[in-house]
């Protein structure tokens, strides 16, 4: 499918100018048919959902996230939030006396905060700072990654400058030295054309409702093969061979990260967003997102908005990020003129995804013109 196929699939679109994927997905007519075949399921048959339904949803949609990110099946768990994938790949990290995690200024504090907990406590928090061009610098990297760093911890694409970081060169550095690479994907995965083996990245946790369109409650955790002998820390009967209480034995794959029942309903919401971006070509949507975030950065910057993320494309994706005084009455003014967008403090954000067009960043300008006239 093509952007303009895609949009037809989108209701929201012929009634508002939906500018937020980076933050919730919105519904598509095969979501809804979804939802309603599911919850027919469950009034009219849940015994046939229990018995048939329960393993379908779950390994499809671990097959089309493999598919989407350069990852084999096995590679991937289901968890239910980014925050929860990046934690079980913490857990994974032996603690070492003497030893440091490296993050940089842009790292979101789900990828930090855990780091202050036990085991890992005594570790030293090593930040890689942004130079004055706001650009996060390969060097920088490497003169903070040594032979005592346990773990590099960053994300894809933050969510708060819309910068987006180069892992596999990241990965090189940190594996030269011994480390381990956990990379929060939830501004990326969905949003551009990723290959997981080829970036060489140990981790990689998003969720699913954002850019891959699917709900929230649900999100993947990859997990490269050369870890899949490493135990979790917790288990349920997913996590094992065997249904027998005296038979223990963990899954060989990334299935051992997993607990039990998944969120069901979220797993049928998830499927077909997952369809959708699977019958298109990713490295499509990457460059479609690219230049409808270029045209939304040149326009508000026009307008004299201060926007924080890089028109380089080389070093941001679809978030386009700004300091506004007044950005809660700037979103307000938009969202009554059927302009979605988000605002937290004095962060402006604005979000294109596929099934958005320029005729979309255009209502956004335009809005912009009237609340600032």
């Amino acid at each position: 499918m093509n952007a303009k196929q895609i949009r037809e699939l989108y209701p929201i679109t012929k009634k508002r100018a939906y500018l937020f994927s980076g933050g919730i997905a919105p519904v598509s007519i095969r979501h809804e048919n979804a939802i309603k075949k599911h919850m027919d399921w469950l009034s009219e048959d849940p015994d046939d959902l229990y018995v048939n339904g329960l393993d379908s949803d779950a390994s499809d949609c671990r097959r089309l996230f493999a598919q989407l990110t350069g990852s084999n099946e096995d590679e991937v768990a289901i968890v239910e939030s980014t925050s929860a994938g990046c934690n079980i790949a913490f857990d994974l990290i032996e603690p070492r006396a003497g030893g440091n995690v490296v993050f940089d200024d842009f790292s979101y504090p789900s990828s930090v905060f855990p780091w202050h907990l036990p085991p890992h406590e005594g570790l030293t928090k090593r930040f890689v700072h942004a130079r004055e061009d706001g650009i996060i610098h390969l060097e920088d990297f490497e003169q903070n990654i040594d032979e005592k760093t346990v773990a590099v911890c960053i994300s894809h694409v933050t969510p708060i400058e819309g910068f987006k970081q180069d892992i596999k060169e990241v990965a090189k550095i940190a594996h030269s030295k011994g480390a381990v690479v956990i990379i929060d994907g939830a501004q990326s995965a969905g949003a551009m054309e990723i290959d997981l083996h080829d970036t060489g990245v140990d981790f990689f946790s998003t969720t699913a409702m954002k850019w891959l369109l699917g709900a929230a409650g649900i999100a993947f955790l990859y997990v490269a093969k050369r870890h899949h002998d490493k135990k979790p820390t917790r288990a349920g009967y997913s996590s094992a061979h065997s249904f027998d209480i005296h038979d223990f034995r963990l899954k060989d794959n990334a299935q051992r990260f997993e607990l039990g029942m998944p969120n069901l309903l979220g797993l049928a919401f998830t499927k077909p967003g997952l369809q959708i971006l699977s019958e298109t070509d990713m490295k499509m949507v990457e460059e479609h997102n690219l230049d409808l975030s270029g045209y939304g950065i040149a326009g508000m910057k026009e307008r004299g908005i201060d926007v924080i993320t890089l028109d380089d494309p080389q070093y941001r994706l679809g978030v386009i990020s700004a300091k506004y005084e007044d950005a809660g009455g700037l979103w307000k003014h938009l969202h009554d003129q059927g302009v979605d967008t988000y605002y937290f403090g004095d962060l402006f954000r604005v979000d294109p995804h596929i099934f958005n067009n320029r005729d979309d960043v255009d209502l956004l300008l335009k809005g912009i013109d009237s609340y600032i006239k």
